[in-house]
């Protein structure tokens, strides 16, 4: 096993971002996910789905700066899951590639129900 995983073994899960990081990400992007758009400075509704995304997946050794976090959706964060892009860019290119296929998915079967 890599002294990478054992590391990551024994010491644990990661600590996750504390309020006022994930506040000073959520400002920047001005409470919009920053892959689909959705605004969640005018919904509450939204707000309560916004979550951070490494852009270079922490699992994958993204660091934990401002610059490779972003506002995301939890759809748009689950779609991009752990995948490693090239940049911010191709990621999103992935995301809204992804989620317009399951759109056409999602009305091909509610038109055959």
């Amino acid at each position: 096993m890599p002294f990478k995983q054992l590391k990551k073994f024994f010491s644990g899960p990661p600590p996750h971002l504390s309020r006022q990081e994930a506040m000073r990400v959520f400002q920047r992007d001005h409470f919009k996910c920053q892959y689909c758009g959705l605004d969640g400075l005018h919904r509450f509704e939204n707000w309560l789905i916004l979550t951070i995304d490494h852009v270079h997946p922490h699992a994958r050794g993204g660091p934990r700066s401002m610059d490779n976090l972003v506002t995301a959706c939890q759809p748009c964060n689950l779609i991009k899951g752990k995948r490693p892009f090239a940049s911010f860019e191709d990621a999103k290119k992935y995301v809204l590639a992804k989620r317009e296929e399951w759109r056409q998915q999602f009305h091909e079967h509610v038109k055959g129900a």
